[in-house]
Order: C-alpha cells, then structure tokens, then sequence
C-alpha cells in the first residue's frame, strides 16, 4: 500500500510526463491568426542567426526554415517509423518550430540527467576510494577528510534542481 506522500509523488510524476508529452505537439491555432507563414519570419528575424550558433557551437547541424514543411517532413524516418502521426495537425513550419521546441527541451533535460548521473558515480567513486585508501600519516588524513568535504559539497548541487524561464512559445485556441 502506498503512502499519501508515495501516492502525491506517483501523481506529480504523470503529470510531468503529461506536461513533457504536450511540449512535443504542436498548438493549432485558427491559421487566420498566422497569415504569413513562420519560415519567411524566421530567415528575417534577427535572432535567428543566434539560434543557428548556438546550435553549430553544440555540434549540431542548425535547421533550416526556407520552406513551410511541417515536422513530419523532417523527421528521421527511424523515428517515427511505426508510428501513428506523431504530430497531428502539425502541417506547416510553425507547428515544426514548437515540436522542435519541446524535442529540444526534452533532449536538453536528458543529457542533463545523464552528466548529472555520471558526475554523481564518479565523485562516489572518489569518496571510495579516498575512504579506502591507507592514511597513516596525519597530513594525508586531514587532506584526505577536506578532499571528502569537497566532493560532498559537489554532490549535494548535483541533488538540487535548476530552472530555467523560456517565453511563452505555445497559445491555446481559446
């Protein structure tokens, strides 16, 4: 039997997972709002050069808005092969511009999660390995002690959670 806490947990989690989910589709907003089509806005916008630097600087080959496709034109086919239409709606550059937002917020978080598990398993490894190590003298105990202070403090910032504030990318139709 869960707890009320364990039971709150499970809830906050899918929910979450509901909130991820949804910044991978698109909002379908009524297409007189958005005459003019996202790519030609794109090409003119002055921080699209930025967008495509911060991209090349990451090793990634920056996107190319030069024609109104949607998502599923671009996808890899490995992808979504399989797969009922992951992007519904999502017809034109505007809906690609929004999944590529949310795909990059997800894949940002994951590889987040990765180094933050391999800095973790490294710095216990250290601790381990300090604690294990023969410490007959009294200068190597206390360098070995502050060395172990040290990497506790790394880990705990390794526990805490970061936010970051992106504006608000996605309208509903109401």
């Amino acid at each position: 039997m869960l707890t009320p806490a364990e039971k709150q947990r499970r809830y906050r989690e899918r929910q979450k997972a509901k909130r991820l989910d949804a910044l991978k589709k698109p909002e379908i907003v009524s297409l007189k709002v958005f005459a003019s089509p996202f790519c030609e806005w794109a090409q003119s916008d002055g921080n699209f050069s930025d967008f495509e630097l911060y991209l090349a600087l990451a090793g990634i080959e920056p996107p190319q808005f030069d024609d109104d496709r949607g998502p599923l034109a671009f996808a890899l086919n490995e992808a979504v092969e399989g797969m009922e239409d992951p992007f519904p709606g999502a017809e034109n550059s505007l809906a690609r511009a929004e999944v590529m937002v949310g795909c990059l917020i997800d894949a940002a978080a994951t590889l987040a999660s990765i180094v933050n598990r391999y800095k973790e398993k490294e710095i216990t490894r250290r601790v381990d390995e300090i604690e294990k190590s023969d410490k007959s003298d009294e200068n190597e105990r206390k360098a070995a002690t502050r060395e172990i202070v040290r990497l506790s403090k790394l880990q705990d910032q390794l526990k805490r959670q970061v936010r970051w504030t992106f504006p608000q990318w996605k309208v509903s139709g109401a």
